[in-house]
């Protein structure tokens, strides 16, 4: 899906309410792509030109007083990111309660039409143990590319968001925002990956799907591995420490 696959697609909307084609933002970043033929991702330097492109817009649209945040949950451009002698960037490791993540992707995978091996999927050790086993991926190649990066619960930040971005806002160097500032008043141009970026009510609040608190099925495989357990309270319940 290239520049102008969303150039042309009328129908999908940029989280600021306008289509690809319309967006303040994403119409001369694709436009741009296009016209230098940045269409390939196969290609060594795709990422790289891509990247360049989306930044020199960010800066032509708003200047030094903004700072671009990407958020993206694929790792691919990390080591681009770490090894740009341009590009000052910091990671925040935003990750989620092992009970609640597995919780929601074994209900999610029951949900679909499974044969065979791929009924696995909704067990929740197998999501326990999925989720133990990238999240240390993630965590080790951060550390590996030596790219400063902020653990982030993804609970604390729903449940107490002043405290966790204060720690956010401190290891970023950036100006703290005051604790009534509306979510409403964000920036933001999320093209795709995010179903809910259109939705006006999850664009103005925090809503937090708390389903598995009145489900046992996680406790057997929680107590059977406490090794997970400690590990998922050190990541998601210490930011800041």
């Amino acid at each position: 899906m290239g520049p102008t696959y969303w150039l042309n697609k009328q129908e999908h909307r940029c989280s600021c309410g306008a289509p690809a084609e319309q967006c303040d933002f994403w119409r001369p970043v694709l436009t741009t792509m296009r016209n230098l033929d940045i269409i390939n991702p196969t290609l060594p330097s795709y990422y790289l030109d891509a990247y360049a492109t989306v930044l020199a817009q960010f800066s032509k649209l708003y200047g030094k007083d903004y700072q671009p945040i990407d958020t993206s949950k694929g790792i691919k451009h990390l080591k681009l990111l770490a090894a740009s002698e341009t590009i000052d960037a910091k990671a925040l490791f935003l990750i989620r309660d092992v009970r609640s993540y597995a919780s929601s992707q074994a209900r999610l995978a029951r949900s679909q039409p499974r044969k065979g091996l791929k009924k696995v999927k909704g067990h929740y050790w197998y999501q326990m143990m999925r989720w133990l086993s990238d999240n240390k991926k993630r965590e080790s190649l951060l550390t590996d590319l030596a790219l400063p990066f902020e653990t982030v619960g993804y609970e604390p930040f729903c449940f107490n968001p002043t405290q966790t971005l204060d720690s956010v806002y401190n290891f970023l160097a950036l100006p703290k925002t005051p604790s009534n500032e509306s979510l409403g008043k964000s920036t933001h141009h999320v093209l795709f990956g995010n179903p809910m970026r259109n939705c006006e009510t999850r664009k103005t609040e925090i809503r937090y799907d708390d389903r598995w608190f009145s489900e046992t099925n996680y406790m057997l495989a929680a107590a059977l591995i406490p090794t997970l357990m400690q590990y998922n309270q050190a990541r998601v319940y210490a930011c800041g420490q």
